[in-house]
C-alpha cells in the first residue's frame, strides 16, 4: 500500500512516463542558508496562489488563508538567531508540500514552546524541556516530541541528539480517536429531533432548527467535515436523466500526481428524502437568502435563534454559531424532557458515518474518496470505534425487540420505559392462541414452517423455561459466544480491509478482496442481529 513521503522532502519531476505515471527524484531536505533564494521563490509561488495573503518572507507575521478563515504565523524568536529563520524555512517547506496552513500552525506553536523553555535549545536547559513535559498531559507530550524531532532533525541543530533522545521518551502515541457520546443518549436526540418536527406547526418553528436536522440527516450517511457542511453552496443538489440523486461536496477536486495521494471526489449520490429536506429548507428560506451562495441560511439564524452577544454580519454559518443551535435544542427541547444527556458534537456525525460505510462492507479507497481524505491509513483511525459501534447497534436492537414485543412505540419510549421493561415478563403463555413445547420455552408458530433452526435466534420464540436459571444460563452462554464471533468476525474484517490491493493511481481495487469483505460483512450482520434476538430474552440486569 503507498504511503505518504514526509513534508520535508522534496520532489522534482525528471520524466513523465505515461499520462499518470511519472518518474521523480526525492531528497530530504535539511535547513541551509546557500537555500534561502529557493523558499523565498516557494514563498512566491504562495502567495501568487492565494496561499499566503499578507507579509513579507523577511517580516514576522505571515498570515494564510484556511479553509474558513486566515491563519497566522508569527515569527518573533529573532532572540534565539538563526533558529527563527530555520523555522520560517520549515513553515515554508511544510506548507508548500501541501500540509495544511492550521496543521502547521500547530507544528510551529509546539516548536516555539520549545525554543523558549530551552533558550533556543541550549544544552543546559535539557531538563526544563523534561520538566514542562512532565507537567503536560499525554497527547501534549506525544504531539510536542513530534513536532520538535521534526524541526530538529530538519534544522540539524548541534544538540538535535540530546533533543531527539528526550522526545523520543514522550513520543510515543497515544489513541486520540474521539470517545462518541453515549449510544442510548444519541438514539434519545434522534427521538427529540424527529418529535420536535413532527409537531411543528408554524414555518418559524422549523427554522429554529432546521440547519441542525439537515445536518443529522445528511452528515450521518456522508462523512462530511463540520466546515464542509456550514460550506455547502445553495444549489448543491441535482437530479440526473436517470432520476438519481447527486450532492456536490465543497471540496477541491483535483487529481494528484504524488504517490500514494488519492484525488479524492466531490459529487456523492444521495436519496430522494435529502434532497427533498433541501429543497424544503431551501424554500423556507428564500425571503432571506434567495440570492445567497451558501445552503445554510445566516440571515435565517439570526432571526430565529436570538444571541445575547453583538456579532458581525457574515456571509454564512460558522463553527460558534451552529453550537449555539446544538446548544440550544438540547437546553430547549431535549433537557427538559429526558434530562441532561451528553450532547453530540458537529464533529460526531462523521465519525458514524464511517462506522456505518466500514460495517456496509465499504472497502478503504471507497471510504477515503467519500470522506475526503487522501491518504489509505487515515481510515485505520476509525476502525477503532468499530467494537463499540457494533455493541451499542446490539444493545439498542435488542432493547428494540423487546419493546415491540409489547408493541410499545418510539412515541411512548422515554428514559424509564427499557428498565421498566427488562425487570418484567412480556408475555404470558395465555397470551397466545396456539403454542409448542420447545427447549427452555415454546414456538409460537407451527414448527414445521420454522426457517431458523435455533430457537433462540426466531422472533416466534417465547422464553419460558421450567428452571429461570438454567434458561438464563443456556441463553447467556449463547450471547457470550456470539459477542466471541462478532469480535473476530471484527477482526477479518480490519484484516481483509488492510490486507486488499489499492491502486491509488487509476482508483481502482481488488476485486476478490471486494467479495471476501463484503462476504464478511454480512456475517457479521448476520451475527450482530441474532445476539439481539438472544440479548432480547434476557432480563437487564442479565446483560
Amino acid at each position: 500500500m503507498a504511503k505518504f513521503h514526509s513534508a520535508l522532502h522534496r520532489r522534482k519531476t525528471i520524466e513523465e512516463l505515461s499520462d499518470r505515471t511519472i518518474l521523480e527524484s526525492i531528497e530530504l531536505i535539511t535547513f541551509s542558508r546557500n537555500d534561502l533564494h529557493e523558499y523565498k521563490e516557494m514563498f512566491r509561488e504562495l502567495q501568487q496562489k492565494g496561499v499566503i495573503v499578507t507579509g513579507a518572507f523577511e517580516g514576522d507575521l505571515w498570515s494564510t488563508q484556511g479553509e474558513s478563515s486566515k491563519i497566522l504565523f508569527r515569527f518573533d524568536c529573532e532572540l534565539y538567531g538563526e533558529v527563527n529563520l530555520a523555522l520560517k524555512c520549515y513553515t515554508v517547506q511544510k506548507i508548500y508540500n501541501g500540509i495544511k496552513a492550521q496543521t502547521v500552525r500547530l507544528n510551529v506553536a509546539k516548536i516555539k514552546e520549545a525554543i523558549r523553555i530551552t533558550r533556543g535549545f541550549r544544552p543546559d536547559y535539557l531538563s526544563h524541556l523534561e520538566d514542562a513535559f512532565n507537567r503536560f498531559g499525554m497527547h501534549k507530550q506525544f504531539t510536542m516530541a513530534t513536532s520538535i524531532r521534526e524541526f530538529l532533525a530538519y534544522y540539524n541543530h548541534p544538540y538535535s541528539d540530546a533533543y531527539s533522545d528526550l522526545c523520543s521518551i514522550f513520543n510515543t502515541k497515544v489513541s486520540n480517536v474521539r470517545e462518541l457520546p453515549n449510544f442510548h443518549d444519541i438514539l434519545l436526540f434522534d427521538h427529540a429531533l424527529d418529535e420536535y418536527f413532527n409537531t411543528c406547526t408554524t414555518d418559524e418553528e422549523k427554522l429554529k432548527f432546521y440547519p441542525l436536522l439537515l445536518w443529522w440527516r445528511i452528515t450521518r450517511i456522508i462523512p462530511m467535515r463540520p466546515v464542509e457542511f456550514y460550506s455547502l453552496r445553495r444549489d448543491c443538489t441535482f437530479k440526473d436523466n436517470e432520476d438519481r440523486y447527486w450532492m456536490v461536496l465543497p471540496r477541491k477536486k483535483k487529481k494528484s500526481t504524488l504517490p500514494g495521494k488519492l484525488e479524492i471526489t466531490d459529487t456523492v449520490q444521495i436519496n430522494q428524502e435529502v434532497f427533498e429536506f433541501i429543497e424544503d429548507y431551501k424554500q423556507l428560506t428564500s425571503a432571506y437568502d434567495s440570492e445567497s451562495y451558501y445552503l445554510i441560511s445566516y440571515k435565517a439564524y439570526r432571526k430565529y435563534v436570538k444571541i445575547k452577544t453583538k456579532e458581525k454580519a457574515r456571509e454564512k454559518m460558522g463553527a460558534f454559531q451552529f453550537i449555539n443551535i446544538i446548544d440550544r435544542f438540547y437546553d430547549e427541547i431535549v433537557t427538559p424532557k429526558y434530562g441532561d444527556l451528553e450532547r453530540i458534537k458537529p464533529g460526531d456525525t462523521r465519525h458514524f458515518a464511517f462506522c456505518n460505510m466500514m460495517l456496509q462492507g465499504f472497502n478503504m479507497l471507497t471510504i477515503a474518496r467519500i470522506g475526503g481524505h487522501n491518504q489509505l491509513e487515515t481510515q485505520l483511525h476509525y476502525h477503532k470505534h468499530l467494537d463499540h459501534f457494533a455493541s451499542s447497534f446490539v444493545h439498542h436492537a435488542a432493547q428494540m425487540l423487546r419493546m415491540n414485543r409489547k408493541k410499545l412505540m418510539r412515541s411512548n419510549w422515554d428514559v424509564g420505559t427499557q428498565a421498566i421493561i427488562a425487570k418484567s415478563k412480556i408475555y404470558r403463555l395465555d397470551d397466545f392462541q396456539e403454542t409448542y413445547k420447545v427447549e427452555n420455552g415454546y414456538c409460537t408458530d407451527h414448527p414445521s414452517r420454522c426457517q431458523v433452526g435455533d430457537c433462540r435466534f426466531c422472533e416466534y420464540y417465547l422464553f419460558s423455561p421450567d428452571d429461570e436459571q438454567k434458561g438464563l444460563a443456556w441463553l447467556k452462554d449463547c450471547s457470550n459466544l456470539l459477542e466471541t464471533r462478532i469480535k473476530e468476525q471484527l477482526e477479518l474484517i480490519r484484516y481483509v480491509t488492510k490486507s486488499m490491493n489499492y491502486d491509488c493511481t487509476t482508483l481502482t481495487y481488488q476485486q476478490t478482496g471486494q467479495e471476501k469483505l463484503s462476504s464478511a460483512c454480512n456475517e457479521l450482520r448476520r451475527l450482530m442481529d441474532q445476539k439481539a434476538m438472544v440479548d432480547s430474552h434476557l432480563l437487564e440486569d442479565e446483560l
